[in-house]
């Protein structure tokens, strides 16, 4: 019974992944009915994707504050609450059809991009805070999975939801939210902050203190993150605009060539997380190592042009991208102390944020004039940041030696050798 509790409660925790996945990946395909309903100009409609993540990403850190000044727990609670409340607000102000429509679905974007703050990203804290070793590298893993299985099915969600009605697809939220606020509710375990008595004066110099002393590791690990973010938007616009443009696919056929890179990122997220605690002594070297492929990859694209090697190329990116993010959720959420891990995990959310919402704009901006310099300036920022990875991601070895480079190389030994015999 013990054993079924803690399986629902992991069910629970790692459900928030997709939750907030559902956010703008469900919208997507229902846009156009929307725009042509509501009669909207192309900037309104796309505000109504945008001002999620805005809302999100400027909300984040403030609620990784109170998740470490309050329960973690009451914090995803309240977030899942305002999450369905402002899908409500949408789906109401979409059918009632007045004048201000269009303002009541932004007024409940809003809403729901602030409550997103507080689900996937404290999440990530709450994982840290119950479970330890293997165990909580898999269940970061597992987060990672889902949020990448819901970038596959949502859309497919949202396009069958809209064959009926598209104003039910703001229904979704309420109602996956409620029931994951109920599973929430019973079964994760209420973790206080040992901080609630700490005055927001003392936490932010607290705050200061770990972020200085961890300032080369922070910042490396953010970049990370947003620029595989960043990265995967980015291409999937482009490859959205390449394969009406250029190959002459459309709707459907469309979303189900997309989704085959999407299905490498779920499965490389998925392995990944089965395997990483017997590597976890090597993860910045298998960041450094993915993060130079996706260099070579990125350049590897622009060398045929031909549907079937660009979609080559962008899944064998999206299994490095796969592989990356699990392994940069078990960075962050181990990287600081209990004390300041919620705002650490959240602002790490922020970045994240940020690195989906830019990929579309400037892989848009690139492609209008030069579409192989947005390539070879992504593998440049990629090679920089396999750099920083091997400099900064190794906390047990801050220095930098030749020593030190040498030893890495000990990467191309590991872990196939056999047991040493004795004797």
């Amino acid at each position: 019974m013990r054993r079924e509790s803690e399986n629902i409660s992991i069910i629970s925790i790692t459900s928030t992944s997709f939750i907030l996945v559902l956010g703008n990946s469900m919208l997507i395909p229902v846009l156009p009915e929307i725009r042509d309903d509501l009669q909207l100009t192309q900037v309104q409609a796309s505000l109504i994707l945008s001002i999620f993540s805005i809302a999100g990403a400027v909300t984040i850190p403030f609620i990784g504050y109170l998740s470490d000044r309050f329960s973690r727990k009451h914090i995803i609670l309240a977030s899942l609450l305002l999450y369905g409340i402002g899908g409500l607000v949408s789906g109401t102000a979409s059918i009632i059809q007045t004048s201000f429509s269009f303002e009541g679905i932004i007024f409940g974007r809003v809403l729901q991009g602030i409550g997103s703050a507080g689900t996937a990203p404290i999440a990530m804290a709450i994982v840290a805070d119950l479970f330890s070793g293997s165990k909580q590298l898999k269940i970061l893993s597992q987060m990672e999975t889902t949020n990448s299985l819901g970038k596959v099915v949502s859309p497919l969600l949202g396009a069958f939801i809209a064959l009926i009605m598209w104003h039910y697809v703001f229904f979704v939220f309420p109602f996956a939210c409620s029931i994951l606020f109920i599973l929430f509710f019973l079964y994760v375990k209420n973790e206080q902050s040992p901080y609630e008595q700490l005055v927001f004066k003392d936490y932010v110099r607290h705050l200061a203190g770990v972020m200085k002393d961890n300032k080369f590791y922070l910042f490396t690990s953010y970049s990370a993150g947003a620029l595989c973010l960043f990265l995967l938007f980015g291409i999937l616009f482009y490859s959205s605009d390449l394969l009406e443009s250029q190959f002459e696919t459309h709707g459907f056929m469309n979303g189900v060539i997309l989704s085959f890179p999407l299905l490498f990122l779920t499965v490389a997220s998925f392995l990944t997380g089965n395997v990483m605690g017997k590597f976890s002594n090597y993860i910045n070297r298998i960041l450094t190592i993915n993060f130079l492929l996706l260099s070579l990859f990125l350049l590897g694209i622009l060398l045929y042009d031909s549907l079937w090697w660009t979609i080559l190329f962008i899944s064998l990116i999206s299994t490095s991208i796969g592989i990356i993010l699990p392994c940069m959720n078990a960075i962050i959420t181990n990287s600081v102390k209990k004390e300041a891990r919620g705002f650490v995990t959240a602002l790490y959310g922020s970045v994240r944020f940020v690195g989906i919402a830019l990929g579309p704009m400037v892989f848009g901006y690139f492609m209008d004039f030069s579409i192989p310099t947005i390539f070879v300036l992504s593998s440049l920022l990629c090679l920089l940041q396999a750099i920083l990875c091997f400099f900064y991601l190794n906390k047990t070895n801050k220095s930098i030696s030749f020593h030190a480079i040498i030893n890495w190389f000990s990467l191309f030994r590991f872990p196939f050798q056999g047991k040493k015999q004795r004797g």
